[in-house]
């Protein structure tokens, strides 16, 4: 009895690891919680009313995925994020993305009601200015299309690839990116669709193709300088010749 009742209690930790894995990815990726921030085992057990050892599972398995970083003082922190390797990243999804637009042009699976029903959600959601709701709506859109492949490797990767520049875009897409931008890329998802719906495997990998690099350029424009080109520095040389 006692060891059924241990196996039980395993049971149960291994699933409230699950769901603190699940809920905590989900904040990561969104930025609900900031990169570096300290991750308190204690104070996520309380919050998700577990033990510390789901927790410290929960960690183990996202530090797996290079979200979570432990300290040698035993700390745990969200990760923080760089763009030291984000042309490798463009690279890789561009290359994936093209392939899925291609695959799900071809694959005669494609409903047509249903995907313009996803594309009107995202629609809908960029003219209510709700930024994570369009944002959401748009990679559901793609998720869709990779489906459509049947193609289990390139659903995996595509997917993986999505999760890997989600900070990216929160970070530097979402804040730098205008009304007027916003609505063009309801135009280019639009034409995307368009494209796979008509079965064109060429215009549907020019259609993503734009997609990306329009969104990469919005991105590459958040790490311009703001102010310190415009300010003089004559001031500054006529200050010293003063001394």
């Amino acid at each position: 009895m006692a060891a059924k009742t241990r196996a039980e209690t395993r049971k149960r930790g291994r699933r409230g690891a699950l769901q603190v894995y699940d809920v905590l990815r989900e904040e990561i990726l969104w930025v609900r919680i900031a990169p570096g921030t300290a991750l308190d085992e204690r104070k996520l057990a309380a919050r998700f009313e577990v033990s510390r050892t789901p927790i410290r599972e929960a960690l183990l398995l996202l530090a797996g995925e290079r979200l979570v970083r432990f300290l040698p003082n035993r700390t745990s922190i969200v990760a923080p994020f760089s763009l030291d390797n984000a042309g490798d990243y463009l690279d890789t999804a561009l290359i994936i993305a093209r392939a899925v637009a291609r695959s799900a042009a071809l694959s005669g699976r494609v409903d047509a009601a249903v995907l313009r029903e996803r594309v009107q959600r995202f629609v809908r959601a960029v003219e209510a200015d709700d930024w994570e709701d369009s944002l959401k709506c748009e990679l559901e859109v793609l998720r869709h299309l990779a489906g459509l492949s049947g193609n289990i490797f390139l659903i995996k990767f595509y997917d993986e690839v999505i999760d890997a520049g989600m900070r990216m875009w929160v970070l530097h897409y979402v804040p730098n990116a205008s009304t007027d931008e916003r609505r063009a890329a309801v135009g280019r998802l639009e034409a995307l669709v368009e494209a796979v719906l008509a079965g064109d495997a060429e215009a549907s990998d020019r259609a993503i193709e734009r997609m990306i690099l329009a969104d990469a350029a919005i991105v590459a424009r958040s790490l311009e300088p703001r102010f310190g080109g415009e300010m003089g520095l004559g001031r500054f040389g006529e200050g010293l010749r003063a001394l």
